[in-house]
């Protein structure tokens, strides 16, 4: 019984960190990336302290929304047809981390939201600005991390898709590798979030014991009734 309202709350849980995080982000917006001075002077003005406050609560719990998803993803990887209880270990510990790093940044952003009202100077709104896209660059180190991890249990183990491991394993090396450009400064940033949803839809939208992303001939039966594709 327990392990059945796992296997629904986790991937139920990545469905709302996705909706959650993306929603928040949109209700409050953020600065130009690396804006000039007269454009950050403009959003200082013009931002709503409330609606930027609510905003950012709302992307916060969809951030600790991901732990219960990674602890689920965690039993997942652990059901595969070989063990790969060490790179599942390294996704739990990498994703637990990604929050702990993740919270202080959104906590920074709605401090410099909530001080805009005291006609903050400019220079000193830069370098906050400054601090939180580098801190925020570094959190997707630890993400791609997670991913990477994920990945590489999914392809040693054969709990999930083939395909599936090999794609966090690309998008996990895409967000180490763009760490020197910004992970915003292309669309790949929001590559870990949709595999991440992706996952988390498909095992709520299709519960039981028969759960397979891409159905295959020739499966072996693993663990718990199951099946995993080579």
């Amino acid at each position: 019984m327990r392990q059945a309202i796992g296997n629904r709350v986790g991937p139920a849980s990545g469905v709302l960190f996705f909706v959650l995080l993306m929603g928040g982000a949109m209700i409050h917006g953020y600065p130009d990336i690396r804006p000039s001075d007269s454009q950050l002077a403009s959003w200082l003005a013009n931002v709503d302290v409330s609606r930027f406050m609510a905003g950012a609560n709302i992307e916060a719990i969809g951030v600790l929304l991901f732990i219960p998803f990674a602890a689920w993803l965690y039993g997942r990887l652990r059901q595969g047809r070989r063990d790969a209880s060490i790179p599942a270990v390294t996704m739990l510990a990498a994703g637990a981390g990604w929050v702990a790093f993740t919270l202080p940044v959104l906590g920074a952003w709605a401090g410099l939201a909530n001080q805009a009202r005291t006609g903050l100077d400019v220079r000193v709104a830069q370098t906050v600005v400054a601090i939180n896209q580098a801190s925020y660059d570094m959190t997707a180190v630890v993400l791609g991390l997670t991913m990477l991890a994920a990945g590489v249990a999914i392809v040693r183990g054969g709990a999930m898709s083939q395909w599936v491991g090999w794609a966090a394993i690309v998008i996990g090396v895409i967000y180490v590798v763009t760490l020197s450009f910004g992970v915003d400064a292309t669309p790949a940033g929001i590559l870990g979030y949709v595999w991440i949803f992706a996952v988390a839809c498909y095992y709520t939208f299709r519960p039981g014991g028969q759960r397979q992303l891409v159905a295959t001939t020739g499966h072996q039966p693993v663990a718990g009734g199951l099946p995993a594709t080579r």
